[in-house]
């Protein structure tokens, strides 16, 4: 529904009334071993609608001119529209590639980094670890009038009032944040560091693999082996030419994900 926080007669109306009716009866009826009914349970609904065959579909067309021709707005869902993923997730998912995510669920929340360049109204008085303890997104510490810059950048919502949709942006200020954080380069270091004291990785072409997957989920193409191989032989310091390699392939992965 185009209109998310407009449920009167200025909003516009759901494409698939049908279907959200079919899911809103299928979420309150009581749950069964078939698994029809949720009994109330969100994420026996969420588990339902991820695992359809509308959800899993590609993103690409088969036919994009057709497509193109007869759906221009994708109103009928014959492919999964592209996503940009949350500021949250983005952070997370550099932990992640890391390797120094903490999955522990629960506990206190965890004080903002604090740079020399942040300053303002409502800045806390102690600043926290540079990698948040490798917590997730969700147990950081916000307040409403110093919000991380990382966050900001990425259209984290400004928790003055509810959203029901972010804004979705490309601005250069997310490219400089990748280039320029502290967080994002420190990430980069510490897998490098983990990639370089890897056993299994006894090649740089072993270790350009592994990055690739841990990043994009599929191997570099020959030509990406190639470039990259050459790329940490030709650097005299090794952790550094490492730690570079991993810097670009975060940024390659904004692009990715966005």
């Amino acid at each position: 529904m185009p209109s998310v926080d407009d449920f009167g007669v200025m909003g516009l109306p759901p494409s698939h009334a049908e279907l959200l009716d079919y899911l809103a009866d299928r979420f309150v009826q009581p749950s069964t071993s078939s698994g029809q009914g949720c009994g109330w349970s969100i994420k026996k609904l969420i588990r339902a609608i991820v695992l359809t065959s509308t959800y899993q579909m590609s993103s690409v067309d088969a036919d994009p001119a057709r497509a193109a021709q007869v759906d221009p707005q994708n109103a009928l869902l014959h492919h999964m529209p592209v996503r940009r993923l949350e500021a949250e997730s983005i952070r997370d998912a550099i932990l992640a590639v890391s390797g120094r995510l903490d999955r522990t669920v629960y506990g206190p929340t965890v004080e903002v980094y604090l740079t020399p360049f942040m300053e303002g109204r409502g800045k806390p008085t102690v600043s926290g670890p540079l990698d948040g303890d490798g917590r997730r997104s969700i147990y950081t510490a916000l307040r409403r009038n110093f919000l991380p810059p990382m966050m900001l950048a990425f259209d984290a919502p400004i928790p003055f009032s509810t959203m029901g949709r972010r804004s979705v942006s490309n601005v250069p200020a997310q490219a400089l944040i990748l280039l320029n954080d502290p967080f994002v380069t420190g990430q980069a270091k510490v897998w490098a560091d983990r990639v370089i004291g890897d056993k299994a990785l006894a090649t740089p072409e072993q270790r350009i693999t592994k990055m690739y997957e841990q990043a994009f989920a599929r191997p570099p193409t020959e030509r990406e082996l190639n470039e990259a191989a050459a790329f940490v032989g030709g650097q005299p310091d090794e952790r550094r030419a490492w730690a570079d390699l991993a810097h670009v392939a975060v940024e390659r992965e904004r692009v990715h994900l966005h």
